[in-house]
């Protein structure tokens, strides 16, 4: 009697739960969805944000609303995004910087395990190895070859210390087994002059905001870091192809809540995001910049969070990288 009033018990519970999940799922949304972006306007994480923002509003008839914070280690708005109730309605464009800024930042007021959930990625950009015109090779061999012959004497320019650029050019350097001076620049634009006159030898950017540099013609790709050929490059063969095995570094973005955000409404969203992500006019704008449309599982960008967490925390504990 007592097994059979468990049973039954169980079963109320288990009602109970699949009721509430489907009324959650059904009452949203009820208002407009505002996506907070940590980026200035013009930039790129408006660049990502505004086709997705228009498709979901498409698909789920209430407006979204794009909010741009922008602020180191994507801080104000992430407090934008904790100080607003966790009911799905206040979204978050995350990237790179979220879990870079963990490791980077010794009072960041959020931690993004703790507190976030992912929703779904938006889209991904791989790096491309590039090089001045007048480097004398033109293989990811060639590279290491000149940078074992002069160890820590060849120069490599990142975006800024601590930014993807310079993760990606010390992760390639360990796989590699080489050692490169990094000379940090205030973002890709002064990079680039810097790679042109040969100041530096190597610059990591990815493929997003390098396709218009690439086609200038003064400088060129030697491999990309991704595991599979991009469209934008097709004859440009991947790292991993030329010997470093499973090498591979990219900007990613996607769409991240608040950790209270219920089950039901993180499915909502998910299934609304990935059929905007389908659009053809969201793939084609993507497409255009370099970008690679991805979608998925809200589990499976949260196993990229988690995974890219633990990654780059490795490489910044191993380099001593800091910021504050």
């Amino acid at each position: 009697m007592k097994n059979a009033r468990n049973h039954i018990e169980m079963a109320v519970a288990m009602l109970a739960a699949i009721v509430a999940f489907d009324i959650h799922a059904q009452s949203f949304p009820s208002k407009p969805i505002r996506m907070v972006v940590p980026f200035p306007p013009g930039g790129p994480g408006e660049v990502i944000a505004r086709p997705v923002a228009d498709g979901l509003q498409a698909v789920i008839g209430q407006p979204v609303v794009v909010d741009f914070k922008p602020g180191a280690g994507a801080i104000p708005g992430m407090q934008s995004l904790m100080s607003a109730p966790a009911d799905g309605h206040t979204l978050f464009v995350g990237s790179n910087v979220l879990v870079l800024s963990k490791w980077l930042f010794k009072n960041l007021p959020y931690d993004p395990q703790r507190d976030l959930r992912g929703i779904v990625e938006l889209a991904n950009s791989p790096y491309l190895v590039l090089v001045s015109s007048s480097f004398p090779g033109s293989s990811i061999a060639d590279l290491i070859n000149a940078a074992k012959a002069a160890p820590g004497k060849l120069n490599y320019a990142s975006s800024g210390a601590g930014t993807q650029s310079h993760i990606s050019a010390e992760m390639f350097s360990d796989a590699a087994g080489i050692k490169m001076t990094q000379v940090p620049y205030k973002g890709a634009g002064p990079a680039y002059p810097a790679l042109m006159s040969g100041d530096v030898t190597v610059f990591f950017d990815n493929v997003f905001s390098s396709v218009g540099q690439v086609k200038g013609g003064r400088i060129k790709p030697l491999g990309v870091t991704s595991l599979a050929r991009v469209s934008q490059y097709p004859s440009l063969p991947t790292v991993d192809e030329q010997g470093l095995k499973g090498f591979e570094t990219s900007s990613w973005f996607g769409i991240v809540a608040a950790k209270g955000v219920p089950d039901a409404i993180v499915a909502r969203l998910n299934e609304a995001l990935n059929k905007a992500l389908q659009a053809p006019e969201v793939r084609e704008r993507y497409g255009k910049l370099g970008l690679m449309p991805t979608g998925g599982s809200a589990q499976g960008f949260q196993k990229l969070i988690d995974g890219e967490l633990d990654r780059t925390g490795k490489v910044v504990r191993s380099v001593g990288i800091t910021i504050n």
